[in-house]
């Protein structure tokens, strides 16, 4: 029986990277030539070229830590704020009525766990309903995160998150949410 070659995780990460670069030049090339037949000079208007590229890997998560990378990776305030294009009142406002996941890290920050968002940024469809059932119980929020990251037998071993995310029905969440909050309440 032949076995499979594994990729070892450093080439992986550099055939990875390697890939991102490729399209990073492209876009880059496209977007910084538009800057300047403008007439706009790169280095002064978008800044030094170390700055470009600090901007570029501040808009990726953080990775995960510790016992955290079951829910990783996170985003952090400024960070997510950036990517949606809102304001940071506006993703407090949203914190607030419970249409998102935040969690507060043992030194006081907010991370908002990943798993929550879509490629495109968007709150996975349904997710908003069950986080405010789950709230509803007074689950603390770093409970409330493992549960939606936990695989569960009535959505086919998937996590709520991994449920909402492959298209599950958004009510039979709703409906796990509705008994888990109810064993929380308890």
């Amino acid at each position: 029986m032949a076995m499979e070659a594994k990729i070892s995780p450093v080439k992986d990460l550099e055939a990875t990277i390697e890939e991102v670069m490729e399209h990073l030049r492209s876009e880059l090339t496209e977007r910084l030539v538009a800057h300047a037949e403008r007439g706009l000079a790169v280095g002064s208007h978008l800044g030094s070229s170390q700055a470009i590229a600090r901007a570029m890997v501040e808009a990726l998560p953080e990775p995960p830590s510790g016992w955290n990378r079951w829910l990783g990776p996170f985003y952090r305030t400024r960070q997510l704020a950036d990517r949606l294009e809102i304001s940071r009142q506006a993703l407090a406002d949203r914190r607030r009525r419970g249409t998102l996941l935040a969690l507060k890290t043992s030194d006081g920050h907010l991370v908002y766990p990943a798993f929550q968002f879509r490629a495109d940024g968007s709150v996975l469809e349904g997710l908003p309903e069950v986080l405010q059932t789950l709230r509803a119980s007074g689950v603390d929020d770093w409970t409330l995160a493992g549960w939606l990251a936990t695989p569960q037998d009535s959505l086919e071993e998937q996590s709520c998150v991994e449920w909402l995310r492959a298209g599950g029905d958004s009510e039979r969440a709703l409906a796990l949410a509705r008994d888990a909050a109810a064993g929380f309440s308890q």
